[in-house]
């Protein structure tokens, strides 16, 4: 079982709120923190926790920030061969939480703006049994990003893309996917309308953006839970009942968590499974990477 994940390095500064400041409000921080983050790194760590063999492709500059990232990376088991360290910053999150566990972010891509994709030899990693997933997010060069799914689908992997942070340039590498997988407001910004409340018309709306009827699309409905389109089936499943501390990085545990799961050749219906109850333990937790469950945590709280 392998997964590579192709993507996004940042430091978050998280700072916590009584409420999210409003356009041209002021509001005061209680406090604040730096944190592990980053899409890409959110997503290998979760992978990783989960027991896949997980490398990340990406950077990070050669400043402190930078350093405390490839320590923390490499202590949860990432393998970080293909990180390049390159001159200048490393990417920077401003995030901002409030008492509900919803947050307001502002990113500086920082080297994520200078990666480029890998060869096609180093695109997809190889596991003695399951199969090799490729995962990337849109917090890098989408070039890129194009290169590096068209690569490991060529390759014969899983190709998995999170449409986060929404693109108009991100739609074009839509057909080069296995799996699509947005939240509610990238879903309405592709589509271009205002998303019906029910989840099974969320579902047959998200059909739209479908390029080959053998994709799979799932939409991400935060404390809803999921809904999952795969061969015309409609499929809904409701996140469980949690105190929500923080929803930062969420998203990334559903996706990192779902590849690993995939890699080992668990069904794609058991796979999303875990990923949801992966999500709903790190609301429960501060910060985004940090909060990754283990593999052990997973399977205790979906048996």
């Amino acid at each position: 079982m392998s997964v590579t994940v192709f993507g996004s390095v940042n430091m978050d500064m998280v700072l916590r709120v009584d409420s999210l400041p409003l356009p041209g409000e002021t509001v005061a921080a209680r406090g604040f923190a730096f944190l592990p983050g980053g899409k890409g790194a959110n997503q290998a760590v979760a992978s990783a926790r989960y027991g896949a063999s997980t490398r990340l492709i990406g950077a990070i500059g050669d400043d402190q920030h930078g350093t405390t990232m490839r320590e923390f990376l490499g202590n949860c088991g990432v393998d970080l061969t293909l990180l390049a360290t390159l001159t200048g910053p490393t990417g920077l999150a401003l995030i901002c939480v409030d008492d509900c566990g919803e947050n307001q972010i502002v990113v500086v891509p920082g080297a994520n703006a200078l990666v480029a994709a890998p060869g096609p030899a180093q695109a997809i990693g190889s596991g003695a049994s399951g199969r090799a997933v490729a995962l990337a997010q849109l917090e890098l060069p989408v070039p890129a990003i194009g290169r590096f799914l068209r690569d490991s689908r060529d390759a014969g992997a899983i190709t998995i893309l999170n449409t986060a942070p929404a693109l108009a340039a991100g739609a074009g590498l839509f057909e080069d996917v296995d799996i699509l997988i947005l939240n509610e407001t990238e879903l309405e910004f592709y589509l271009g309308h205002i998303l019906p409340n029910d989840p099974h018309a969320i579902g047959k709306a998200a059909c739209a953006l479908l390029r080959d009827a053998r994709q799979t699309i799932i939409i991400t409905l935060g404390g809803t839970g999921i809904v999952a389109i795969r061969n015309d089936d409609i499929t809904s499943i409701p996140a469980p009942s949690v105190n929500v501390v923080d929803t930062v990085g969420a998203g990334d545990c559903f996706c990192g968590v779902l590849a690993a799961a995939l890699s080992e050749g668990r069904s794609f219906a058991d796979s999303i499974r875990l990923a949801v109850h992966a999500a709903a333990l790190a609301v429960q937790k501060e910060g985004a990477a940090t909060s990754m469950p283990t593999r052990a945590e997973i399977e205790a709280a979906s048996a």
